[in-house]
């Protein structure tokens, strides 16, 4: 029997037209689906739907209700697009069934409402679905891998999502009983600005082919993203493209009337005079989904909306709204134990962290999906795996004493030192060899086991087991090899000064010959367990091949893969010590299971919220505190993965963080006494821009330095009282001006204060007629002595350049001045005439 698949050229003909193309995997079933698979599908069917209704309520709330998108679709032809079509969100469903190949791309801006148009479109298909017809399941694209080709990696989205057994979820995708509506093409690159694996996707999808040429699917990307991949790469094959549009100001007022009906009166009455004022708002400033939903989810609780009537720019209205979204959902939340300054600074650490940073090599996954297992790469890898590197010893060194108690009647000391150091040597290589950067969670499935035997027993997927460890573990030569030949040479570097400590009577020859041979023995029994795994694995598939895997498994949720991980691990240890207890030979079992289970996720997922906890970046339970995000409304479940409700909190959030650490760089470098005067004003002046009380701050610490020059101390107030003047802060204008003045006038009474001119020519600046005064005075009255000639002078050739009359004047005064020297009266001489010939 010819296989399913296989890589051909197709040529397939329809309707007159003929049409010649390049498909990897085309499936070519002559029988229709048998009754057993239509039934899977319709369970599938069930459970899309259960969990699409429960993503809706968490986007929308209990009695959410979505706005009426406006959208456009046009089929791509040769010559550009095909006639417009428009539509809203009710017309969605019949636009796309409609197409003839049913293929087609949601595009819009940021937060146009793709997402919820994707699962709007879910509903509306199953609400009208036929037996025969294919299930809708929406998938997010940001944790696809697209070297991997799209059917297998739809099979395992399916098989892990919705608790298929992976033969089920293999027959309805390759029977094309899936209709993958694939979420996300442009968030597969993050922020990078990049499109690489967005056009790598593009081209497996176009690649997704059925009996009748390119497969049904639905996409939704960003409108620049897919207008940029379409120009440098080709858009998808045979698809329509539904361009999703802003808002009008009837739907708007539609939406809102609709939401806030069940408010209070009070802040009815305050939305009222916002929805009667749309005009007034800045241009696109509630045109999206996204908007009007942080918008009344914001201004709620009595919270003035009639705020928004007052912004000017629709950017700064996104600002302030992301900004006040999770202080409002932590105070809106029942019962909660966060902060809010904490819970922005856990979800800014998710944000700003890859999750998917210990991805294989190639895949450079965004960290848009957030897995409990893979929070290790958020809190420091490296530190991460050198702590369950340390439990793996623990574990080892532990199990090898249980087996020493279990096998021996008598143990001396001398016993429990030498087994002790064999128990680190075995807990170093067996949890050194089993260590990798990423460790994915074991799947239990519940079997429907032949007639006979209990129903309700678990067992591990034996086939995915072999994909996991075998695989992973590297029987290849290569990194076999290169592991066994590293972890050999650091144990024995390692444990020798150990062995010779513990064994005092030992010489260092002797420990280092103890050591490797020890490293060598484990070596060889962690091979030989591989080899016996490797032989063993064929009979337990063939074993498990017996059986069939029931289809009514529960539908992944988050925490769910650790909870299977925790439980095969405690299942695979309690199974062990019954055997060493029996039968002293298998007790062996003991010692390599537990640094088994030191390996796990469910370990890297404990260690890593412990690092994260110490660290100040995430709670010490992770789980429970992102679970309470999801139904706080600033997350959203996929499957069994976590996203931030929108991309744009998550973009908000690391500009915030970002932000943030430039401030505090600034501030610090500011505040830096050390530091030379150039850079503290500098900083200080950036730091103005950004926050202008830390600004103000900072200026005000220089201001306040007593080891600077006064002059440089004069440079900042005078750079306070230009930012207070900036902002509108007359008062504390007023009060810089006020110290100004007081340096100023202190010529006016001390001799040799020179240096005080700086305030003079700093008011002359901020307050033009103050510093006209101060200038006629010094002119006339500054102190006798040394220096007063020289400010005289300064003061009068100052005021000519502000008030050539008035500068005139006082030169004059001081060339007739009697109580000025012959000097001084001499050079105002020179100077009156050069200012004489410029006039």
């Amino acid at each position: 029997m010819d296989p399913p698949f296989r890589t051909q050229t197709a040529i397939i003909a329809s309707h007159g037209a003929v049409a010649v193309g390049h498909a990897d995997r085309i499936a070519y079933y002559a029988e229709p689906p048998n009754a057993a698979l239509l039934k899977r599908a319709a369970l599938l069917a069930e459970k899309v739907g259960a969990v699409e209704r429960t993503s809706r309520v968490g986007l929308l709330g209990p009695a959410g209700r979505a706005a009426e998108v406006p959208f456009t679709v046009r089929v791509t032809v040769f010559r550009g697009s095909g006639d417009p079509v428009p539509g809203t969100l009710r017309a969605l469903a019949d636009a796309y069934l409609r197409l003839p190949q049913r293929r087609m791309v949601i595009t819009g801006a940021a937060g146009a409402g793709k997402t919820v148009l994707a699962l709007e479109l879910v509903l509306l298909l199953l609400d009208r679905r036929q037996p025969e017809d294919p299930v809708p399941v929406r998938i997010p694209l940001a944790e696809w891998d697209p070297e991997t080709s799209l059917e297998p990696w739809l099979v395992r989205q399916v098989a892990d999502t919705y608790g298929l057994r992976t033969r089920t979820a293999h027959d309805l995708v390759t029977r094309r009983l899936v209709l993958p509506l694939l979420d996300g093409l442009d968030e597969m690159d993050g922020e990078a600005g990049s499109s690489e694996r967005a056009a790598r996707a593009l081209d497996q999808i176009n690649r997704y082919h059925g009996l009748r040429g390119p497969a049904p699917l639905v996409v939704t990307c960003r409108s620049d993203t897919y207008e940029r991949l379409s120009h440098e790469r080709g858009g998808l094959e045979s698809t329509a493209v539904a361009a999703v549009e802003a808002l009008d100001s009837r739907q708007i007022r539609t939406y809102l009337e609709h939401t806030l009906a069940a408010r209070p009166h009070a802040e009815k009455s305050a939305w009222s005079e916002v929805i009667d004022n749309l005009h007034r708002l800045p241009a696109g400033a509630l045109s999206t989904p996204l908007r009007l939903y942080l918008a009344t989810t914001v201004y709620s609780g009595g919270r003035d909306p009639r705020d928004l009537l007052t912004f000017t720019d629709p950017a700064e209205i996104d600002r302030i709204l992301l900004g006040r979204l999770i202080p409002v959902a932590v105070e809106a939340s029942a019962h909660h134990r966060y902060t809010a300054e904490r819970t922005m600074r856990w979800l800014t650490t998710i944000a700003t962290h890859s999750p998917n940073s210990a991805a294989p090599e190639g895949d450079s996954s965004p960290a848009d999906d957030i897995l409990l297992h893979r929070l290790a790469p958020i809190v420091g890898l490296k530190r991460v795996m050198s702590i369950q590197y340390g439990i793996a010893i623990l574990f080892g060194t532990l199990s090898v004493l249980a087996v020493m108690l279990l096998t021996f009647d008598r143990i001396t000391s001398r016993e429990v030192t030498f087994m002790t150091c064999a128990g680190l040597v075995w807990g170093a290589l067996a949890g050194g060899t089993g260590l990798y950067k990423e460790v994915e969670p074991v799947r239990w499935v519940r079997p429907r086991l032949p007639a006979g035997l209990a129903r309700d027993l678990l067992r591990m997927d034996i086939e995915e087991t072999w994909q996991l460890l075998v695989n992973k573990d590297g029987l290849r030569s290569g990194p076999l090899l290169k592991r066994v030949a590293k972890a050999f040479v650091v144990v024995t570097l390692l444990f020798t000064p150990l062995a010779r400590w513990l064994l005092p009577a030992a010489t260092w020859g002797f420990a280092a010959i103890f050591v490797a041979g020890m490293a060598l023995m484990t070596l060889i029994v962690r091979v030989m367990a591989w080899l016996l795994y490797a032989l063993v694995s064929p009979v337990l598939l063939l074993w498990e091949l017996s059986f069939q895997e029931a289809d009514t498994q529960p539908v992944q949720r988050p925490g769910d893969p650790l909870r299977h991980d925790l439980r095969f691990s405690a299942f695979a240890l309690a199974a062990s010590v019954p055997w060493a207890l029996l039968w002293h030979p298998a007790a062996m079992l003991v010692t390599f299971v537990a640094p088994w289970t030191a390996n796990r996720a469910w370990m890297r997922y404990r260690v890593s919220a412990a690092v994260g906890w110490a660290r100040g970046m995430l709670p010490l339970r992770p789980a429970p505190f992102l679970a309470w995000a999801h139904r706080a409304g600033l997350l959203r479940v996929t499957g069994r993965t976590y996203q931030f409700r929108h991309r744009a909190l998550q973009e908000w959030l690391g500009a915030e963080a970002r932000r943030r650490a430039a401030l505090e760089g600034l501030a610090g470098s500011a505040r830096k006494r050390s530091a030379g005067f150039d850079q503290r004003l500098l900083s200080a002046r950036k730091l103005a821009v950004l926050d202008p009380s830390e600004g103000s701050f900072a200026l005000a610490l220089i201001a306040a330095d007593t080891r600077l020059a006064l002059h440089q101390r004069i440079m900042a107030m005078e750079a306070r009282a230009v930012l207070h003047e900036g902002r509108g802060e007359l008062e504390e204008r007023e009060e810089q001006l006020a110290t100004l003045r007081q340096f100023a006038e202190i010529p006016l009474l001390e001799a040799d204060s020179y240096e005080y001119r700086w305030a003079t020519d700093a008011l002359t600046r901020l307050d033009p007629p103050t510093g006209r005064d101060l200038l006629t005075r010094l002119v006339q009255y500054a102190a006798a002595g040394k220096g007063s000639g020289d400010i005289r002078l300064w003061a009068a050739m100052t005021l000519t350049q502000l008030d050539p009359g008035a500068g005139h004047a006082a030169l004059t005064h001081l060339v007739h001045a009697t109580d000025l020297a012959e000097t001084w009266r001499v050079r105002a001489a020179a100077a009156l005439a050069d200012a004489d010939g410029q006039r």
